[in-house]
C-alpha cells in the first residue's frame, strides 16, 4: 500500500497544481474561504491562487470577512497581489451589466444587504454616474441601518448619514424618481423625522401607485406613533386615543400593502411579522400575533423577517 500511495498522491497533486489546456478556473472569495475551512494548508491555497483566474472581491468589508473566516494574512496578501497583477478585464456588456444589476437587487430583496452594497459598488465602478445604482446602494445601506435599529444596537446613525450623503445630491436631478423618494423616506424615518418620512413615502406612492415598500413604511410610522402614544402618562389625550383605537392605522397600511399585486415572499413575511408586532405590542392579542408570525414563516422562512418570526414562535428573546 505504501508503494501505491506515493504515486497516487503525486498524480493528485499534479492534477490540482499543473495548469491544463482548458481555461483557468475562476477563483472567488467563497472558494478561498471553503478551502481554508476544509483545512488545506496556506501552501496549497497559494498554489491554487497561482494557477487560477482571480475573481476576488477585495473591498474592505470583503477582506474583513475573509479574516473572520480564518483566512491568513499571507493568503489575503497573495489574493491582492494576484488581482493587481492580472490584466484588466474587458468592460462588461450592457446585457451583462443589466444581469448583474438584477442579481444585486435580488441580494437586496433577500436581505443580504452587505453583499448587495458590495455588488452595487462593483457596478458603480463601471458606471460611476449611474443614479439608479446610487439609489440602490443607499437603500442597501439603509437596510443595514434598519437591522441594527430593530435589534436595539448602536451604530446605525452613521449608516443613515452615509446613505443620506449619497441621496441628497440626487434630489436636484431625479426628484420625481419613486425609488429616490422612498429611499429618502426611509432615511428620514431612521433619523427620527417621521413627518418628513411620511411626506416622502406618499410622494413615492403618487409616482408609483403600486409601490409596496412605501405603504409598509407608512405602517411602520403608524406603529411607532401608537407605541409612543401608549407610553404617554395615563389620562393624556394621546394615550386615550391610542387605547381607544389600538393599532388601527398601522394595521390598515399593512393590510393595504398585502393586498397589492406582486408582493414578493420576503415582503409578505415582513408585513406578516409586523402585523404580529401590532397584535402583540399594541393590541395585546398574543394568539393573533402568533397567527401572523406563522404566516410570516410560511411566506419565506429564510429571509430576515421569516427568521425573526420563527424566533418569536419559539419564544426567543428580543423584539
Amino acid at each position: 500500500m505504501r508503494r501505491v500511495a506515493g504515486p497516487l498522491w503525486v498524480c493528485a497533486m499534479l492534477v490540482l497544481l499543473i495548469p491544463t489546456a482548458r481555461a483557468a478556473e475562476l477563483l472567488t472569495n467563497d472558494a478561498i474561504a471553503s478551502m481554508v475551512k476544509a483545512g488545506l494548508s496556506d501552501q496549497l491555497v497559494l498554489e491554487k491562487i497561482r494557477i487560477s483566474q482571480p475573481a476576488f472581491d477585495l473591498s474592505t468589508q470583503a477582506i474583513v470577512r475573509l479574516k473572520e473566516a480564518g483566512v491568513s494574512e499571507t493568503v489575503i496578501k497573495a489574493m491582492v497581489e494576484t488581482a493587481a497583477a492580472s490584466p484588466a478585464p474587458a468592460p462588461p456588456t450592457a446585457e451583462a451589466m443589466a444581469q448583474q444589476t438584477q442579481q444585486a437587487i435580488a441580494l437586496y430583496h433577500q436581505g443580504k444587504v452587505v453583499e448587495a452594497e458590495a455588488a452595487f459598488d462593483r457596478l458603480l465602478a463601471e458606471k460611476p454616474g449611474d443614479e439608479p445604482l446610487k439609489v440602490w446602494k443607499a437603500l442597501a445601506i439603509l437596510e443595514q441601518a434598519r437591522a441594527l435599529k430593530e435589534a436595539d444596537k448602536s451604530g446605525y446613525k452613521p449608516l443613515v448619514v452615509k446613505a443620506y450623503t449619497i441621496l441628497q445630491p440626487l434630489g436636484r436631478r431625479i426628484p420625481d424618481d419613486p425609488d429616490w423618494n422612498f429611499a429618502m423616506a426611509k432615511a428620514y424615518w431612521l433619523n427620527d423625522r417621521p413627518t418628513w418620512a411620511g411626506r416622502a413615502a406618499k410622494t413615492a406612492l403618487k409616482l408609483r401607485p403600486n409601490f409596496v415598500e412605501p405603504v409598509v413604511l407608512l405602517g411602520d410610522l403608524a406603529y411607532d406613533s401608537d407605541a409612543q402614544d401608549l407610553a404617554m402618562p395615563a389620562g393624556s389625550p394621546q394615550r386615550q386615543n391610542a387605547v381607544m383605537w389600538p393599532g388601527v392605522s398601522a394595521r390598515k397600511e399593512y393590510d393595504k400593502a398585502l393586498a397589492m399585486p406582486d408582493v414578493s415572499a420576503a415582503l409578505q413575511a415582513e408585513i406578516q411579522y409586523k402585523l404580529g408586532k401590532v397584535a402583540a405590542d399594541v393590541q395585546k392579542k398574543p394568539a393573533v400575533a402568533r397567527e401572523h408570525w406563522e404566516r410570516a414563516v410560511a411566506a419565506d422562512p429564510t429571509c430576515r423577517y421569516g427568521v425573526m418570526a420563527g424566533q418569536k414562535l419559539r419564544g426567543a428573546p428580543g423584539k
